[in-house]
């Protein structure tokens, strides 16, 4: 296989993984809009997992600054019984330990340090963290972790999201057809890489070549007589 029928296959495949990640998008913007059927009585589904400030601290003459804080900073996991959202705490926050300060408590960035008071304000410390294209601005919690203990809230159901048997049926066809192998690489929801070929007329070359060198091609689709190249 010549290496210009290489290219041809690749970009072949690359708009028609967009064309399904576009149709995609729009199934989920139709079922967004569907939107939800409130309920008459709310039903108790589970428990959240979550902190709360220390009896002795609720009762300090800064425990409404310290309030305030907890509820800029706090992450609740659910779970069906409280064993089931211990268990998925714990997995949860091993999992993302990069991503929060500590378990159950989150970093937060500009745009919510910004609605806190002043006084709540100089509870946190100000970091820069590097991403993808430029540093992020993010603020640190400063208050101590005996501040705060473990604690278990009731949850309700209160409104149920309305579906669609029928686009629901056609996304999962969607995702089984970019979850194949000779595909996936080429999705958004499947490949980091996704970025390389993202945009078409910036670098074109030179993010096809790129494709040719990291991808192994088989068949643009099943059944359609492509030998497959390795």
């Amino acid at each position: 296989m010549s290496r210009d029928t290489r290219r041809e296959i690749i970009a072949q495949r690359i708009k028609f993984v967009k064309q399904l990640e576009g149709e995609l998008k729009k199934i989920n913007k139709a079922q967004a809009e569907l939107g939800y059927i409130e309920l008459e009585k709310p039903l108790r589904d589970g428990w959240f997992k979550t902190y709360v400030l220390r009896d002795d601290i609720r009762r300090s003459k800064k425990a409404r600054v310290y309030q305030e804080v907890l509820d800029a900073v706090l992450v609740e996991i659910w779970g069906r019984e409280k064993k089931y959202a211990d268990k998925k705490w714990e997995n949860y926050f091993r999992s993302h330990y990069k991503t929060y300060q500590r378990p159950g408590i989150k970093r937060i960035y500009v745009k919510e340090f910004s609605k806190l008071s002043s006084n709540a304000q100089k509870c946190f410390i100000k970091r820069r963290l590097p991403g993808y294209k430029k540093r992020h601005t993010i603020y640190v919690c400063l208050l101590p972790k005996y501040y705060f203990q473990l604690s278990y809230r009731r949850a309700y159901l209160t409104k149920f999201r309305i579906t669609s048997p029928i686009l629901e049926q056609r996304e999962q066809e969607i995702m089984e057809i970019v979850s194949r192998p000779t595909l996936r690489t080429y999705s958004m929801y499947y490949n980091y890489r996704y970025r390389l070929y993202r945009e078409p007329h910036r670098g074109e070359r030179r993010k096809m070549n790129m494709a040719l060198s990291v991808v192994g091609l088989g068949s643009f689709d099943e059944g359609e007589g492509v030998r497959p190249w390795y």
